[in-house]
């Protein structure tokens, strides 16, 4: 029997559970999901920038890389890395499951990212997917808290503005000549031929 099916008029009212964001039980919507995602990457980020600033591998004042950043990883002080490296894929395949869940379906369909092109509309279909309206499978709807909202506003915003800043910086390039458009590249690439 399927939680749509039930009747509350003949079943005991299940008391609501409390959502922990951070297990994959439960649904993540549009704006959640891209909200825990940008919270998972800003987080991720700078605890990899502090991690390495106290281990001396990167320093602020030259905003470069210490020339001994592979011994540093090989040694002891990589294990702090593969820790951040874990957390940081276990919360975003939890945020993935989530949605999935939101879109009544499996969360073993993120294996599907493992495949080429096929990760590509995965992606589209986990961004642009409408959720279930009302109970499915998994539960009833998350509440969008309002600091995900903003979250999630200010990733798309500056997601948008990446791109924009990006392809004018490439059409400026392209403008002055600093990057050589497709044909020029080949034509220097085979004069040896």
């Amino acid at each position: 029997m399927k939680p749509q099916d039930a009747s509350p008029f003949f079943s005991r009212s299940q008391p609501a559970k409390a959502d922990n964001p951070l297990s994959p039980e439960g649904r993540f919507g549009r704006l959640s999901s891209i909200g825990w995602y940008g919270f998972v990457h800003l987080i991720a980020f700078f605890a990899t920038l502090a991690f390495s600033l106290a281990l001396g591998i990167f320093n602020m004042h030259t905003l470069s890389m210490d020339n001994q950043f592979v011994n540093t990883l090989t040694g002891i002080a990589g294990l702090g890395f593969v820790v951040i490296l874990v957390l940081y894929l276990y919360f975003l395949i939890v945020i993935t499951v989530r949605r999935l869940h939101d879109l009544n379906r499996s969360g073993w369909l993120i294996l599907l990212f493992l495949l080429p092109l096929v990760n590509i509309f995965m992606g589209l279909y986990l961004l642009l997917g409408a959720g279930t309206k009302g109970i499915n499978t998994y539960g009833l709807p998350r509440e969008t808290p309002v600091w995900e909202k903003i979250l999630a506003w200010l990733m798309i915003i500056i997601t948008v503005l990446s791109f924009l800043a990006s392809g004018s910086m490439v059409s400026y390039m392209f403008g002055t000549g600093e990057l050589e458009v497709p044909p020029q590249v080949i034509q220097k690439g085979t004069q040896y031929f």
